[in-house]
């Protein structure tokens, strides 16, 4: 496993906006949970909880 190889969206590699419209386009109006295991000395969780809220509403427009 590499360092740093988990994280919340918005802060890795992996372009969520494709699955974000997919669902739009399904009508899907369900939960989405995000999870990611930090380690809390490097990462804030309150901080690393609001950076996915933010980019999951500016990129899934909820």
């Amino acid at each position: 496993m590499k360092k740093g190889m988990f994280t919340v969206p918005g802060d890795g590699v992996i372009d969520f906006r494709p699955v974000f419209k997919l669902l739009d386009e399904k009508g899907y109006q369900g939960w989405m949970v995000v999870e990611a295991e930090q380690d809390p000395a490097i990462a804030n969780p309150f901080e690393y909880a609001v950076k996915a809220r933010r980019y999951i509403k500016e990129t899934a427009g909820i």
